[in-house]
């Protein structure tokens, strides 16, 4: 590689990271360069990988997971973009379109992850175009699949079934277990999105097949999770709970940290539905311990407003405002509305206890808006009937009723039994 294109690369690298980091970006950059032993004027593609691990690492402590990982997956970009510039006039050379294709489902995988989604779509396209030339089923199945999972983060559910759809046809058809686990899992979250539960057990218990046959525990941990998810939403709590500890050996095995701190987060919910608050807090603090070793910003928020909604039944209430707040402070940066969602429930609950009728109410509207925004029932189910328990409270027992009702209707009609028996109580006590 020549000197200038050399030095071009290494004035890239120093933009890129002091676009994401500041004058911090700078430091960063010539610390971790001086401890890879390599020389920041000569530096080259292939040392991209190494320096973009070591960048997450130094950034990490301080900026959060979330942005340490997404400066990483930048710099891994500039090396996927040098490597198809380097590959511009040479298409038609042979196993070209397969190292085309190959590249490009990269650069969809790391837009992907840095929530570049119209240029990962067009990155996973192009791969799709390349394989097809190639006949490189593989990497056609993997694109499709891509496209998929940024068209679920985009809500586009519709559009994200009919990609993954795709990538799971081409996996079956070319016996590629790992893709059919990874298709059949994300079509069967997409339906407990949708609280078709049902469609999502059948899809999860193919996607779990599958992922034993790769060996892979990341996946088959993470596939497990997913069957407690659903039957934590439809009331099924001892099964929920089953499902979470079958994936925390699994989790710890690939030292999965993330997907640690999820699963805590989610039997601490469990625990909030059976109404332990203790055992929930117990729960959340487990969350809190695994996301804050990689300084996982969002879990850490989610851990501290699901906290509050038990400290708010350990009559706290101030103390849940005060983790709702410093939850909403993290998360609210992250762009996370289901996370946001929660923090304005738990102060709507919290000044409820608190006897604050007019800030409890704002906070509903503002969580219920979020909730039928992702469409989501058992939230929306969950959220009028946290209104309706706010007005019984009140006094007012027409407008709780009337709340009471329209939760009533959405649980209904997704089968979320132990939620829908709780709002029948509150309906009879009335």
């Amino acid at each position: 590689m020549a000197e200038q294109s050399m030095l071009m690369l290494a004035n890239e690298i120093r933009r890129l990271l002091r676009q994401e980091l500041g004058e911090f970006g700078q430091t960063v950059f010539i610390t971790q360069c001086s401890e890879l032993n390599i020389k920041p004027e000569k530096i080259r593609p292939g040392d991209l990988l190494r320096l973009s691990q070591a960048v997450v690492r130094a950034v990490r402590p301080s900026a959060g997971d979330e942005k340490a990982q997404s400066v990483g997956k930048e710099i891994q970009k500039l090396k996927v973009r040098t490597e198809l510039a380097d590959m511009k006039g040479r298409e038609n050379e042979p196993g070209s379109e397969r190292r085309l294709a190959d590249l490009h489902v990269n650069l969809g995988n790391l837009c992907q992850a840095t929530g570049d989604f119209e240029e990962g779509i067009a990155a996973y396209k192009k791969a799709i175009r390349f394989a097809k030339e190639a006949d490189y089923p593989l990497k056609e199945a993997e694109a499709n699949l891509g496209i998929g999972h940024i068209r679920e983060k985009m809500n586009d559910w519709d559009e994200a079934i009919e990609y993954l759809n795709r990538g799971l046809a081409i996996s079956e058809r070319i016996d590629y277990p790992l893709g059919i686990a990874d298709g059949s899992m994300w079509i069967g979250h997409l339906h407990w999105h949708k609280s078709e539960y049902e469609s999502a057990l059948k899809w999860l218990e193919k996607s779990l097949e599958n992922a034993k046959r790769t060996g892979d525990d990341g996946i088959i941990g993470a596939t497990t999770m997913e069957f407690g998810l659903v039957y934590s939403e439809t009331g099924k709590l001892q099964k929920a709970i089953e499902w979470f500890e079958k994936s925390v050996p699994l989790l710890e095995n690939v030292r999965d940290f993330r997907q640690l701190a999820r699963v805590h987060n989610n039997l601490g919910d469990t625990s909030l539905q059976a109404k332990d608050w203790k055992k929930a807090l117990r729960y959340f603090d487990k969350c809190s311990e695994y996301a804050g070793m990689i300084n996982y910003q969002q879990m850490i928020g989610w851990s501290l407003f699901n906290s509050g909604e038990a400290l708010v039944n350990l009559d706290k209430a101030e103390e849940a405002v005060e983790r709702a707040d410093r939850a909403f402070k993290l998360l609210e940066p992250l762009g996370d509305p289901m996370g946001i969602q929660g923090c304005y429930r738990v102060r709507g609950l919290a000044y409820t206890k608190l006897r604050n009728w007019d800030r409890a109410e704002d906070n509903f509207k503002i969580a219920l808006k979020l909730v039928v925004d992702q469409d989501s029932k058992f939230y929306i189910g969950q959220t009028y009937h946290d209104q309706g328990m706010m007005y019984a409270a009140k006094g007012d027992k027409k407008t709780a009723k009337k709340l009471f009702n329209l939760a009533k209707g959405q649980l209904e009609s997704i089968g979320a039994e132990k939620l829908l028996e709780e709002v029948n109580n509150s309906l009879a006590k009335l």
